[in-house]
């Protein structure tokens, strides 16, 4: 399970940020960003960040969200352009196999919101 790590990563992205705020301030939400080759399972990743989410006080009562993105695919051959939540490997108008993907492998924090947010 290597959501376990990826919480303990989103953590330690942000304890440089988190000690630079005031003590008063809580983190509510963290939105991530996530391709689907990064083979991320979205309710073991909220289920880690659950455990990890305790070691800093201002992120103790926080949830994470996951902002699942797709692959973009170009045909080459029709040139029809989508969009797909796996990997594809036949073109869905022409059934061409030239295909061009893009996307797909983010992982990143996207936006935290906060208390001090209106």
């Amino acid at each position: 399970m290597h959501e376990l790590s990826i919480a303990k990563g989103i953590m330690a992205n942000l304890r440089p940020w988190l000690d630079e705020q005031p003590e008063s301030l809580r983190v509510e939400e963290i939105v991530i960003k996530c391709g689907p080759f990064r083979a991320v399972v979205a309710s073991a990743l909220v289920a880690a960040w659950e455990v990890v989410r305790a070691e800093n006080p201002k992120t103790a009562e926080s949830r994470l969200t996951i902002d699942n993105t797709s692959i973009k695919i170009h045909c080459n051959d029709c040139g029809v352009d989508f969009d797909a939540r796996r990997p594809i490997f036949k073109c869905r108008k022409c059934d061409s196999d030239n295909l061009a993907m893009s996307g797909g492998n983010e992982l990143f924090i996207e936006n935290i919101k906060t208390n001090s947010e209106e």
